[in-house]
């Protein structure tokens, strides 16, 4: 006698795939932020940069001046950092680096000198931008002398009389003035003809 033949399996049910997630599941809610962000930083990192801030000193006092720009002291502070750079340039025998970077100070001091509030703030800030005029005038004096048996360099000897001229006419302390004369007459020696320089007036 035949076995009875299997019943039939029961049909199984076909499972859906699982749903697609939908486009806006599939991005980062933090995507777009970061995104700006990293413009934003970018942009700050090129302006710092193209600024070019000698220290972390001067980036604070940048942004005083852009926030009060009508203050003395800020001005005043990057002066004297902009001497503090042309200092460590000097050191480093980078005199053009120097010459550039008193020249900023020069402008920076006289800024702050415009902006002073009283007599006290004028005579700091004049006092300052001569003594910056002055230092200037003693690389390009430095620079412009040539050794004896080299010619020297009279333009550049010239441009620094006419910077310590510049200073000489604003009203100094004793002392700056007696520098400013000192100088006057090295400049003046070493603008004479040949053996001339050594020679006393």
């Amino acid at each position: 006698m035949d076995a009875p033949a299997p019943a039939p399996a029961p049909p199984v049910a076909a499972v859906p795939p699982p749903p697609l997630p939908r486009r806006s599941e599939l991005r980062d809610p933090w995507v777009l932020p970061g995104l700006a962000l990293l413009v934003v930083g970018t942009v700050l990192a090129a302006l710092l940069y193209r600024a070019a801030p000698q220290s972390a000193a001067e980036v604070r006092s940048s942004a005083m001046v852009a926030v009060a720009p009508d203050a003395f002291t800020p001005h005043l502070s990057r002066a004297r950092e902009r001497v503090n750079a042309a200092q460590r340039a000097r050191a480093a025998g980078d005199t053009a680096d120097a010459i550039a970077r008193l020249a900023e100070g020069e402008e920076e001091a006289l800024a702050a000198r415009q902006r002073a509030s009283d007599s006290t703030q004028v005579r700091t800030a004049t006092d300052l931008w001569a003594n910056v005029v002055l230092d200037r005038a003693e690389l390009m004096l430095a620079s412009g002398a040539g050794p004896w048996y080299q010619m020297d360099d009279d333009q550049v000897l010239k441009e620094a009389m006419v910077a310590v001229n510049r200073a000489q006419e604003a009203p100094l302390s004793p002392a700056t003035r007696a520098r400013a004369a000192s100088l006057d007459e090295r400049i003046r020696r070493q603008l004479r003809p040949g053996p001339l320089e050594w020679l006393p007036r």
